[in-house]
């Protein structure tokens, strides 16, 4: 149980066995090469405490023995005074006992209550049912909980439907299960609270489907008679309150003032050393070595980063190790053994590590958390499994092997030690990547920075029309579910649509349903916009578990002869097919030594603007756009050196087409031909097609579209897969202008080049800041600042002196004059076409088309 009072020794606030400033002096002579490159101390919290009997009944209270955080407390008197809460505090702050005391209170009150809560995953479902179970048997409730998924019996699901007063599930169980809402018929009646458990992790396409279905669900819910209140738990995430209301649809008061103790912490950042300081008996870097993982000359994270775990371990620090991949927790512990049991080495006595990852069976995965809680296990490598959810109990350390992608998942993982008052030794050990490096940089952004802002867009249409039809399944569409669908003109739009194309019938005014005898909620995927998710299937297995997939991420990464690591495995792409009524891939397993790498290449037209705005004599723009990414070619690289192997490789994939959200920057001409003229020497004998004096401006505004891109998951929770960028000196909507596009990878848009668009100068000055500071020193960068692996045109041209001078120009810009020549030629949020701008006769010989994507 997720106790306000831990053992004895935490509440004591001991200190540890290796502190941050005994790390580099206790390190092996001649394994220690100035590798600490910052550290920084994060002082202790005193906990803020509320007595329980404020909040809860007496009843309650007394049972319960400790007195509450003051968050905890805060989001129970929210909740009784009838308010939806968001309970957005620091990993092991007791958010469970928030919702957990609060269906106890209900239960007291009325014992037919009903909760809904809803987990990320099938595995945090199960380990939070223990913590419910031991808190409600500690307050002496009968208070039943019954986990309900695709792994349940169907006897035991009937009895949970009849009896179960929780009722935990997933987001995708619960899609399906609203189908059969006449089978829940008590528990919807009853049903007075749903929760949303890691509320950050619902974001881009996932959100939106996410938000639908949590919609879908009140909808029946309250066709029953239930009215549920919400509670959603959540990392740090920048917009707590925004992101509880684009999921559930529903205002919630944020609770974020954290209540609860931690100990000192201290944060160590520990850069890689190059090889020609590190040991011989390291030197065959294996699986590990790949292009994301690697600079001239610099040790791969996946190396010295098991090595500093086994350390901390050895110096009788209990540590995690948070690991990229399955396969590379198997690696870690690998590697850190052999570390351990170097002859030259200290003897480090007997020391007990163990991988975890989702790969390991049910039963071996406990033995693991017992071992680890009970203090028989010394360090633990794991992927995001442990991230949340499970108590690790008494750990001093952890070691993130690489930037997890977002800062909420940084402090997350860190914050699995130390728990309660105790003191905490920490360590990043950075890969040579784009945010990898950013971070090492700039550790202001992981310690100071604002956290990252969740993205959930309710726009995307082929989403809508999806839910829509699901909706109509579950209970006749009327005028009164408008507010609850978008507005009753997006509505009637949708219920038009749908009866053109024979999937409803009726009117809003008598009720509008589903027109055939099949189920629409088996066409949703939840990482796929409309009906284009292909199953993901392993060739001579019966199941294989992968979520489905969508088109445009098919046709770049699952292409017939590509290669896929999934969870730590590799396998080969055998089969694309989506000539049937399921589109599919099939894999193979497969042991190669390189990867694969599609380029595409990339045309945006037809773009039409909703929203504009000056930044100096910039004009930023956003809205739609119709994009064509062709995927045609492919090319193996090695795994080590990440050198081409054999290119030009046919995907054998059609052009993608699809209506997207974008947004782009147009650049004022006099810095365009100021720019022009000042980098006209810059030469690339690789872009032939490019008319030579374009070079150095082309691969600046090209360079500005990668950064961007690469950078964006510092203001916003993306996956830089999920966006594309297009770099012209001819806009489709003015072609007498130059520009970058940043678009969003999924028909009808996932809301992020919106986000871009609006916060579009911290994006551009964190894209600034990642070519300077890189240490590469190169005008065309390098794969940890401008090279994308991506790119439809192998990174060419690139030039980071052009870049920087228009980004300088973009910034400091503001008290520029803006003349009326630069006005576009489009007005009202209207789409411009070429035919709108007038033709000066020579314009195409002036300036001949060039675009880099």
């Amino acid at each position: 149980m997720n106790s306000n009072v831990p053992d004895d020794d935490v509440i004591s606030g001991d200190g540890i066995a290796l502190s941050g400033e005994e790390l580099a002096a206790s390190y092996p002579a001649g394994r220690y090469h100035g590798q600490i490159r910052d550290q920084f101390t994060i002082p202790e919290r005193e906990p803020q405490y509320v007595p329980a009997v404020e909040v809860l009944p007496a009843e309650l209270a007394s049972r319960l023995e400790v007195d509450l955080w003051s968050h905890q407390a805060e989001a129970l008197s929210a909740l009784r005074a009838g308010e939806n809460v968001c309970v957005s505090t620091s990993t092991s702050s007791g958010k469970t006992y928030v919702y957990g005391l609060e269906i106890a209170r209900q239960y007291l009150e009325d014992p037919d209550v009903r909760a809904l809560l809803v987990y990320p995953t099938k595995a945090l479902s199960r380990d939070q049912r223990g913590e419910l179970e031991e808190l409600f048997g500690h307050l002496g409730v009968d208070v039943s909980v019954g986990v309900y998924d695709g792994d349940t019996d169907p006897e035991t699901k009937s009895r949970i439907r009849e009896e179960s007063n929780v009722v935990i599930t997933n987001v995708a169980g619960l899609n399906q299960y609203l189908e059969g809402h006449h089978r829940w018929a008590a528990f919807h009646a009853n049903c007075s609270l749903v929760v949303v458990d890691e509320a950050h992790s619902w974001t881009g396409i996932s959100g939106m489907h996410a938000a639908w279905i949590l919609r879908r669900a009140r909808r029946v819910a309250e066709w029953y008679g239930g009215d549920p209140q919400y509670v959603l738990t959540s990392a740090t995430i920048g917009n707590p309150g925004e992101h509880a209301r684009a999921l559930t649809g529903e205002p919630a008061t944020v609770i974020d003032d954290d209540g609860s103790p931690s100990g000192r912490r201290q944060l160590v950042f520990w850069e890689p050393p190059s090889n020609d300081e590190s040991p011989a008996d390291s030197a065959d870097l294996g699986e590990g070595r790949g292009r994301d993982d690697r600079s001239a000359g610099t040790r791969p994270a996946t190396v010295e980063a098991p090595e500093l775990w086994a350390h901390l371990c050895a110096s009788d620090v209990s540590s995690l190790l948070f690991c990229g991949s399955r396969k590379g927790t198997e690696l870690a512990v690998d590697r850190a053994t052999d570390y351990l049991e170097t002859p030259s080495l200290p003897d480090r006595g007997d020391v007990e590590l163990a991988a975890y990852n989702a790969g390991h069976g049910a039963r071996s995965r406990r033995e693991t958390e017992t071992r680890l809680a009970d203090g028989t296990l010394d360090g633990v490598a794991t992927t995001s499994a442990l991230e949340v959810g499970i108590d690790v109990g008494r750990i001093d350390g952890a070691v993130l092997q690489g930037h997890p992608g977002s800062r909420a998942s940084f402090w997350q993982r860190l914050g699995r030690a130390g728990r309660g008052r105790r003191e905490a030794l920490l360590a990043f050990v950075p890969r040579y990547s784009t945010l990898d490096r950013y971070v090492l940089e700039h550790p202001e952004y992981v310690l100071e920075g604002e956290p990252e802002r969740a993205v959930v867009d309710l726009e995307n249409n082929p989403v809508y029309l999806q839910h829509v039809r699901c909706a109509t399944q579950e209970l006749p569409l009327s005028r009164e579910d408008a507010d609850r669908f978008g507005g009753i003109e997006r509505l009637r739009q949708a219920v038009e649509y749908g009866r053109r194309t024979g999937d409803l019938e009726g009117t809003l005014a008598g009720g509008v349903s589903y027109a055939h005898r099949d189920r629409p909620q088996d066409a949703v995927s939840l990482y796929a916009a409309g009906g284009n998710a292909f199953d993901v299937r392993l060739a001579g297995a019966e199941s294989f578990d992968h979520e489905p997939i969508g088109r445009a991420r098919a046709y770049r990464d699952y292409h017939e002869g590509a290669t896929v690591r999934y969870r730590g495995e590799q396998y080969q792409v055998r089969e694309l097919r989506e000539d049937g009524p399921q589109p599919y891939v099939e894999l193979e397993s497969v042991d190669v030594d390189y990867y694969t790498q599609s380029q595409r290449q990339v045309s945006i037209y037809d773009t039409e603007i909703r929203d504009s705005r000056r930044v100096g004599a910039f004009r930023l723009n956003r809205g739609y756009g119709t994009v064509t990414a062709r995927y045609n070619k492919y090319a193996k690289r090695d795994v080590s050196t990440g050198e081409t192997i054999e290119a030009g490789l046919e995907t054998g994939v059609s052009p993608l087409e699809m209506r997207t959200e974008l947004c782009w920057a147009e650049v004022p001409p006099a810095l365009e031909r100021a720019v022009t003229d000042a980098h006209a020497d810059y030469l690339d004998e690789d872009c032939e097609e490019i008319p030579p004096h374009l070079h150095g401006y082309l691969g600046g505004i090209h360079a500005i579209e990668h950064a961007m891109i690469a950078v964006t998951p510092l203001e916003l929770t993306v996956d830089p897969a999920d966006l594309g960028g297009l770099a012209t000196n001819r806009l489709p909507d003015r072609p007498d202008r130059s520009g970058w596009f940043i678009y969003d990878g999924v028909d009808g848009g996932l809301g992020f080049s919106r986000r871009i668009y609006e916060r579009f100068e911290d994006v551009t000055r964190r894209a600034r800041a990642l070519m300077v500071d890189c240490g590469c020193g190169r005008d065309d960068g390098c794969p940890a600042c401008l090279m994308d692996p991506r790119c439809g045109n192998d990174n060419k041209p690139l030039y980071s002196p052009a870049a920087t001078a228009v980004i300088d120009a973009l910034l400091e810009g503001e008290d520029e004059p803006v003349h009326e020549d630069d006005e576009p030629a489009h007005v009202d949020g209207e789409s411009a076409h070429v035919d709108d701008v007038p033709d000066d006769g020579d314009r195409d010989d002036r300036r001949p088309p060039a675009s880099v994507s």
